[in-house]
């Protein structure tokens, strides 16, 4: 139960405030720096098929690699900055990818991502680990 509960609670929070960052914020820059790349229209099944798989799995590597290690070592920072180094090779690798194959990608959008990555992965992290100290942990 535990599991299920931080988990769901982790993935509530990465796709709302993902969702947010996106829409308000990287869908308008995306138009500008990359409009020519972009589909002209992204159907709702496609996006959550897609989306999905990425969501569901990576939460699960924060839930792991940065929740967890928190945990561990009773320590928010570690479940913080854990969280946010997967952030930073996750969204890295992607980043550093689109950067290196494609021509006129830019580089601001590679650093944007890393940094995004970043905070997102250790703040979604820490608050998973907030909440098992809230409703799970053992005095």
């Amino acid at each position: 139960m535990e599991f299920i509960v931080i988990y769901l609670t982790m993935l509530l929070i990465y796709i709302a405030v993902d969702f947010i960052w996106i829409t308000f914020f990287m869908q308008p820059y995306f138009t500008a720096n990359l409009g020519h790349l972009l589909r002209e229209s992204v159907g709702t099944s496609f996006l959550l098929t897609f989306g999905s798989i990425f969501f569901v799995f990576y939460v699960l590597g924060l839930y792991w690699f940065g929740m967890r290690a928190g945990v561990a070592s009773n320590s928010a920072l570690t479940a913080t900055f854990s969280g946010a180094f997967l952030g930073f090779l996750a969204y890295g690798t992607y980043g550093l990818t689109n950067y290196i194959f494609f021509k006129g990608y830019p580089l601001s959008i590679t650093l944007l991502d890393i940094t995004w990555g970043s905070l997102l992965g250790g703040a979604v992290s820490l608050f998973g680990y907030l909440i098992f100290l809230r409703f799970f942990h053992q005095s």
